[in-house]
């Protein structure tokens, strides 16, 4: 007897949708965590989502001058950060950055390359890494093309 598929959460449940954005909350503090970056508060709801695929987030600072925090993503794909000073404060903008760092960071570790910000134990595994990078870009790519989320 075939083995039944597991069914998917629903997330237009507000149940699910909250726990996987507290999921994705919580994955942001420990990409912060381990990279020993001290931070202020994360805000409480997501700047941006798109459940269960996507989330931005707006992380504060510590109150460094000039410095306001971090644009902070993360979902189903490695969890990434960019200064609040450093883009036009739009998700569409956000994902836009991200998609284009992501897809330069695949093109040089599908070469076998080091990307600093994507910590790969394995130098074999670049490649692997690479392409999975690349295929979540182009995703972020896709959302951002699509006139009607905007």
């Amino acid at each position: 007897m075939p083995k039944p598929k597991p069914s998917l959460p629903d997330y237009r449940n507000r149940f699910n949708r909250g726990l996987w954005l507290r999921e994705r909350k919580r994955d942001l503090l420990g990409y912060f965590e381990s990279r020993s970056i001290v931070i202020g508060p994360i805000d409480p709801d997501p700047y941006w989502a798109k459940v269960p695929f996507v989330s931005i987030w707006r992380v504060s600072s510590l109150g460094t001058p000039g410095f306001d925090g971090w644009y902070g993503l993360a979902g189903d794909h490695p969890c990434d950060i960019v200064g609040i000073n450093n883009l036009v404060d739009h998700p569409r903008e956000i994902l836009r950055y991200f998609s284009s760092k992501w897809l330069y960071a695949a093109h040089r570790l599908k070469q076998g390359d080091d990307y600093g910000d994507f910590r790969i134990e394995h130098i074999a595994d670049r490649p692997k890494v690479g392409r999975l990078i690349e295929d979540r870009a182009l995703r972020l790519q896709r959302w951002v093309d699509e006139a009607s989320l905007w």
